[in-house]
């Protein structure tokens, strides 16, 4: 199998897509044990700290929904595009502002989870863009 066919954008936005829209929901559903998890056991979860965290995954969801429906609705050179578009967005977005942030304010940053995830999310998203990369030149057969 050849690295282009492993590295399909449609692919990797859907997949990304989709890890976002039932982390959403899950953080929408159980904000209480995000806020645990995310701000640690030692700090008194108020309403306030569980609005946020709802919050944040309300406004996270459309994100995954955009990446299905650009996998979904756009094809060749375009959804390479955006599969590098979308990729450069997260990398700037989770690597730079969000790990600058959690580090300053000691959000979550004990735990394997806090450690591991945020690795491997952010290699998929990078992958993604990669793949958009190889993808770059194919032909745009979308009709206007």
């Amino acid at each position: 199998m050849e690295i282009k066919e492993i590295l399909h954008p449609k692919g990797w936005l859907i997949g990304l897509g989709a890890f976002m829209v039932v982390f959403s929901i899950g953080g929408i559903l159980n904000p209480e044990s995000v806020a645990e998890m995310a701000w640690g056991k030692d700090v008194v979860i108020t309403d306030q700290i569980i609005a946020y965290e709802a919050m944040w995954a309300l406004h996270m969801l459309p994100i995954g929904i955009l990446a299905i429906a650009t996998a979904i609705f756009t094809k060749g050179e375009t959804l390479a595009k955006m599969a590098m578009t979308s990729s450069a967005s997260f990398v700037v977005i989770v690597g730079g502002g969000m790990g600058y942030f959690t580090n300053k304010y000691d959000y979550s940053t004990e735990g394997t989870m806090a450690l591991v995830m945020p690795l491997v999310v952010m290699s998929a998203a990078i992958l993604m863009g990669v793949a958009g990369y190889l993808h770059k030149d194919a032909p745009d057969t979308s009709e206007e």
